[in-house]
C-alpha cells in the first residue's frame, strides 16, 4: 500500500473529547475516526488490524476445532433462539460434539460514553463463540477459554479472568480508567467483578455474649453519629437499610462499616426496579428510621436479609425502633434470626480473600470477553448418546469486543512518539521510507524493495510521498509498524538499507544478506 494514496491522513494533536491514550493514537495514526461523538469509523489501517485479530481468533479457534458461521441480523432476543434451530437441525449425534462456532456481529450500544473511546463506543464489532455439548459443556469450556488466551498472548496483552456468576467468567484488561471494578487476591489466583466478589470474614470474637439494654443516644440517626457517641468502631453497629419493590418491604442487616452493593442487592430482590422505602412502608412494619432494629420487627410483615458480615462479631449496637434510642449487645442468633442470608457487603480493597485470607485489591478494569453461563439450550434440542437416548444439548456463549481489544492492545503497547504494535496484529509487517525520492536511483531502489517484500509475502506500506524526512520518521513512530526500512540517496549510494525496528533505538546499516535476516525475524516462530 503506497501512503499517497491511502484514505486517512495523520494529526499532529488529538481531537478534544479523546482522553485515553488509545483514543488519542488511533485517532492521530488514521486508523479510526469519529464521525459523530461516541461513533467510530475504521479506515484502512485499523480495518486491516481488525482483520488479523479476526484471523488470529479464526486460526486459535480451528486449532480447537471450532468452525465459523455467519447469521442473519437478527432482534437481540431473537439471534439466540434462531442460533438454538439452526444447531438443532444439523446436530444429532454425540460424535458431532463438543460444537464450537465462531460468528462476528456488529452492534449497537445507545448512550456510549465519548471519553473513553473504543471502550465504549456506540457501535461495537464483537466476535462470538458459542459452544454446543453434553449437560455441563465440561469438554468445551476449557477450549473456549484457551483460545482466548492464546490470542490474548498472540496481542502481547495480559488479561485477567474474573467470575461474574455462578458459573459466567469474563475476561478484562486492568486500566485507571476501567468502567467496571475487579477484586482480585494479591496472593493467590481468585478474581471476580466486583459485584460478583465475596470475602472471608473473620469469627467472632471470643468473648461472652451480654446482655442486651436500651440506651439513650439522642440525635444519633446515623451510623456515624452513633460510633461518635459511643466512641465505639462503626463495626461493633449493625446498619438497616429498608428497601420496597411495589410497596413489599426489605430489612438488609449489615455490619455498620460495610455498604449495601447495589447490584448483590437487585440479585436478592429479582429486580433492579427497587426504591428506598418511605416512612409510612416503615411504620407499617414497626420500624423507625435511623433508629431502626431488625429486633421485634413482623417478618410476616416484613423480609429480613441479613449479610454475612452480622456473624463476624458480638455484642453490636443496633436501633431500638423508637427515636433516640439504641439497643446494646445484640447478638445473632440469640437477639434475632433472619428470615434469609445473602451476600450483600460491597467489597473493598483489604478484605481478606475467600481462598487464602490475603488482602484482596479492587482495580479499575474495562471488560473484553464477556461469557454466559453454560444451561440447556432454548428453545430445547436434544442430540443422541452413545446408546442412542435422547439427551439434552447444552450451550454457553462469549462475546470479545474486538474495538475494546483493539484500545487494550494500543494502551498496552505504546511510547512518547506512537504505537508500538505486536506484530499479529500489526497492519502492515513493514514500513518502507523513501527520502529524496526526486533522484532516480532513490526512486528505483524504493521501488524495486517495494516489490521484492510483496514477492517475499511481507504486507508493506510504502511512504512514497513528497514530504520531509522529518515528517515521514514522525509518521511512521505513530503509525507504529514493527519493522521500518529506509532509503536514501546515501543508501542508493552505498548499495545498503537502513532498519530500524520499532521498539528499539538502534539504526541498521544491512545489504541484501543482513536485511534478509531482519525480516526473517517477522516470521512465526522465528
Amino acid at each position: 500500500m503506497r501512503l499517497s494514496t491511502l484514505l486517512g491522513k495523520t494529526l499532529r494533536h488529538p481531537p478534544s473529547e479523546a482522553q485515553l491514550s488509545s483514543h488519542q493514537l488511533l485517532v492521530r495514526g488514521a486508523y479510526v475516526r469519529s464521525p459523530e461523538p461516541g461513533l467510530f469509523a475504521a479506515l484502512p489501517l485499523g480495518i486491516r488490524v481488525l482483520s488479523h485479530i479476526q484471523d488470529l481468533l479464526r486460526r486459535e479457534l480451528a486449532a480447537a476445532g471450532g468452525q465459523e458461521i455467519a447469521l442473519p441480523s437478527l432482534a437481540e432476543g431473537e439471534a439466540g433462539p434462531a442460533l438454538v434451530r439452526l444447531v438443532s437441525r444439523e446436530v444429532d449425534s454425540y460424535r458431532q460434539l463438543p460444537l464450537l462456532l465462531l460468528e462476528f456481529q456488529h452492534r449497537h450500544v445507545p448512550e456510549p460514553r465519548v471519553r473513553d473511546g473504543l471502550f465504549a463506543a456506540g457501535e461495537r464489532w464483537l466476535a462470538a463463540v458459542h459452544a454446543f455439548g453434553p449437560a455441563g459443556l465440561a469438554e468445551a469450556l476449557p477450549l473456549v477459554q484457551a483460545t482466548f488466551e492464546r490470542a490474548f498472548s498472540a496481542c502481547d496483552l495480559q488479561a485477567q479472568w474474573a467470575l461474574a456468576g455462578d458459573e459466567g467468567r469474563r475476561a478484562v484488561y486492568l486500566h485507571p480508567a476501567g468502567d467496571q471494578d475487579l477484586a482480585r487476591c494479591s496472593s493467590c489466583d481468585y478474581a471476580a467483578m466486583r459485584p460478583w466478589a465475596t470475602t472471608g470474614w473473620p469469627q467472632p470474637p471470643d468473648e461472652p455474649e451480654l446482655p442486651t439494654a436500651e440506651i439513650h443516644t439522642p440525635g444519633c440517626n446515623t451510623i456515624a453519629a452513633l460510633a461518635d457517641f459511643l466512641d465505639i468502631p462503626e463495626a461493633k453497629t449493625l446498619k438497616m437499610v429498608f428497601y420496597s419493590v411495589e410497596g413489599d418491604v426489605t430489612c438488609v442487616v449489615i455490619r455498620g462499616d460495610r455498604t449495601v452493593d447495589e447490584a448483590k442487592l437487585a440479585r436478592v430482590l429479582g429486580t433492579s426496579w427497587y426504591y428506598t422505602s418511605l416512612e409510612d412502608e416503615l411504620a407499617a412494619v414497626g420500624a423507625v428510621g435511623g433508629y431502626a432494629s431488625p429486633i421485634g420487627l413482623d417478618q410476616s410483615r416484613v423480609r429480613v436479609v441479613a449479610d454475612p458480615s452480622v456473624r463476624s462479631g458480638k455484642n453490636f449496637v443496633s436501633g431500638a425502633n423508637r427515636p433516640d434510642y439504641h439497643i446494646q449487645n445484640v447478638n445473632v442468633p440469640r437477639d434475632f434470626q433472619p428470615g434469609e442470608w445473602a451476600d450483600l457487603a460491597r467489597i473493598q480493597t483489604g478484605d481478606p480473600c475467600p481462598r487464602c485470607g490475603a488482602p484482596l485489591l479492587v482495580e479499575p478494569c474495562f471488560v473484553l470477553v464477556e461469557g454466559e453461563p453454560a444451561g440447556p439450550c432454548q428453545p430445547e434440542a436434544e442430540y443422541l448418546d452413545p446408546a442412542g437416548r435422547g439427551q439434552p444439548l447444552w450451550m454457553a456463549g462469549w462475546r470479545l469486543d474486538l474495538g475494546r481489544l483493539l484500545a487494550a492492545v494500543v494502551e498496552e503497547h505504546q511510547d512518547d512518539y506512537g504505537i508500538l504494535w505486536p506484530a499479529a496484529c500489526a497492519p502492515f509487517d513493514v514500513h518502507l521510507v523513501a527520502l529524496d525520492l526526486r533522484q532516480e536511483d532513490v526512486q528505483a531502489q524504493a521501488e524495486a524493495l517495494y516489490a521484492r517484500l510483496q514477492d517475499d509475502g511481507f504486507s508493506v506500506l510504502y511512504d512514497d510521498r513528497d514530504a520531509s524526512a522529518g515528517v515521514k520518521f514522525n509518521d511512521a513512530d505513530l503509525i507504529g509498524l514493527p519493522l521500518r526500512l529506509t532509503v536514501s540517496k546515501r543508501s542508493a549510494k552505498e548499495g545498503l538499507v537502513e532498519a530500524k525496528w520499532r521498539a528499539g533505538a538502534e539504526r541498521l546499516k544491512l545489504d541484501g544478506a543482513g536485511l534478509a535476516g531482519e525480516l526473517a525475524r517477522l516470521r512465526p516462530g522465528s
